[in-house]
């Protein structure tokens, strides 16, 4: 039978608190970097889209 590798993270020590800042740092700029990304590529079609369904309605 395999050892559960959570099992053995329960009995290690907290990180210490630079890691721990610079980990959230870290995830931080790749939710902001996703956020762009999403913002620019996935929904570039539809904002198009919408930008020229606007503009016919007038």
């Amino acid at each position: 039978m395999e050892k559960n590798p959570f099992k053995e993270l329960e009995t290690q020590e907290e990180a210490p608190k630079e890691i721990k800042e610079k980990l959230m740092k870290d995830v931080e700029e790749l939710k902001l970097l996703m956020d762009m990304g999403s913002l620019f590529s996935f929904n570039y079609a539809s904002v198009i889209e919408n930008f020229l369904k606007t503009k016919k309605k007038k």
